[in-house]
């Protein structure tokens, strides 16, 4: 079309779709009055060669094609904040719009040069809403055929998959992100392998996480976190199980937390006689489930004192009395074990219930809880992990990963693997003290022990010297940090 070769450079400038087409219709517009029909027939001809049937019919109807229905055009428009949370546009969902011909080569260059998956998925719905009405419903359909049906129930509101919820969303993205990413092992532990076998990821995903640059765990880690904030619930509760099933369960309580049972034995009176202690024990546990239930006054401090945690009793239910505490993070848990350790839990629920039957004898309630309930999820110390780190350039060549070492070790069997399969002993040892730095805090301790068992005590003291380097220098900034009040005279 020669009368618009020197406007083409101008229209080209615009960057926004709706000032391109503005652009582009006032030049037309201005066509003289003896070339307006051969401009107009040129433009049609452009909308057809460029697959835009559907705009081309207004002018001059061929085919069945139409503009994008009201409907299904305020649809889109409705959800578009909420599809671009959820919808991974890239690979397979990509290459399926370009197979159906929805979407063509340009239109994918077009989202590819946006820098994350939230500017990409809006990308693809700008472009979608300038398709065919037909677009929709196939659009629709390629979801459900890439695995995300979550993201066609946002427009359907059909189907069992929903999208995840904001909560476990927020903490995949947020708080405690920095703590997932440091501790999640997803290099040696077979997690990567565990989520394409539960279905929560394709190849091209598993493509996408072992190919991040730098090929760090801590990359891998960032890109498996903003992957499965996109997914449904229940491929969340997958990614838990596969967490579970590598060995990873202290990761765990930071994503949903944990239940600790406490038993609750009590203690009466020598007067009073064993058949009457069984009733007053029914009695006491129907009050105490009352009062937590209606979050009474009786309770207030016991909640008061595990709220400000993060702890909250989440059942009370009959076996000698029992008790289930849910933690909502590792801190918690930590807190809670300490109120535990220092008769702090038992003291205030003495306080809350002894008082209430005293008169028929009960003089105390004590509290016992499985020490084996903690150790599994407590994670490794920041004062541990970064000995481990700071110590690794010395113990590469003080130390010797051997069968006799590996033996003392609570490996799974993939991660024994990979340290044995390392190239190098010095890589053995490196691929030892990352693996053991993002297990609980147990493995710590385990590490140290078969050190000085397999008589490499000189590199259990490299380490042992870095806590207590790490230990004074903690120590010295928070004396740095103290501000000493003018004393009055």
């Amino acid at each position: 079309m020669p009368f618009l070769e020197d406007q083409i450079d101008s229209i080209d400038e615009q960057n926004e779709y709706d000032q391109k087409n503005y652009t582009l219709l006032n030049a037309l517009i201005k066509a003289p009055d003896d070339i307006q029909q051969s401009v107009m027939n040129g433009f049609v001809t452009a909308l057809r060669f460029s697959g835009q049937d559907h705009v081309a019919n207004i002018f001059h109807k061929e085919s069945n094609k139409v503009i994008m229905s009201d409907e299904h055009y305020e649809l889109l428009s409705r959800k578009r904040v909420y599809l671009c949370k959820f919808m991974n546009p890239r690979d397979e969902l990509m290459y399926c719009l370009i197979d159906r011909k929805i979407f063509s080569e340009t239109d994918k260059r077009k989202v590819s040069s946006k820098p994350g998956f939230d500017e990409m998925a809006d990308e693809t719905i700008e472009i979608l809403l300038r398709k065919p009405d037909d677009a929709f419903e196939q659009f629709v359909d390629l979801l459900r055929e890439t695995g995300q049906s979550h993201v066609a129930y946002i427009l359907t509101k059909k189907g069992k998959s929903r999208p995840l919820k904001d909560e476990h969303r927020r903490r995949l993205l947020s708080s405690p992100r920095e703590y997932l990413v440091k501790k999640i092992d997803s290099k040696h532990s077979g997690l990567i392998r565990s989520l394409m076998n539960k279905g929560v990821f394709s190849s091209c995903e598993e493509q996408r996480v072992t190919s991040v640059q730098p090929d760090t765990t801590e990359d891998r880690n960032e890109m498996i976190l903003n992957l499965i904030a996109r997914k449904s619930q229940s491929d969340f509760f997958k990614f838990i199980e596969a967490l579970k099933d590598t060995d990873q369960t202290h990761v765990i309580v930071n994503l949903i937390g944990e239940k600790i049972v406490a038993k609750i034995k009590t203690v009466y009176e020598s007067r009073i006689p064993a058949s009457r202690i069984h009733n007053v024990d029914l009695e006491l546990l129907k009050y105490m489930k009352e009062m937590f239930q209606r979050n009474s006054d009786v309770v207030e401090k016991v909640n008061t004192i595990l709220l400000h945690r993060g702890i909250t009793v989440s059942d009370v239910r009959q076996g000698c009395i029992e008790i289930t505490f849910t933690c909502e993070n590792v801190q918690a848990l930590h807190d809670f074990q300490q109120l535990h350790v220092s008769r702090e839990l038992e003291n205030v629920l003495c306080e809350a219930f002894c008082p209430h039957f005293a008169e028929k004898g009960l003089m105390s309630l004590n509290v016992e809880i499985s020490e084996s309930q903690f150790v599994c999820y407590i994670p490794m110390t920041s004062e541990h992990q970064e000995a481990l780190v700071s110590s690794e350039k010395s113990l590469v060549h003080k130390m010797t990963v051997t069968h006799k070492l590996l033996d003392k070790l609570s490996l799974c069997e993939r991660r024994r693997e990979s340290i044995e399969s390392a190239a190098t002993p010095e890589q053995q040892v490196k691929t030892l003290i990352d693996i053991v730095s993002r297990q609980s805090d147990s493995a710590f301790t385990q590490l140290i022990n078969a050190l000085n068992d397999t008589q490499q005590t000189e590199a259990a003291d490299i380490i042992s010297k870095n806590i207590k380097n790490k230990t004074k220098s903690k120590t010295s900034e928070l004396q740095k940090t103290h501000v000493c009040m003018p004393k009055v005279v």
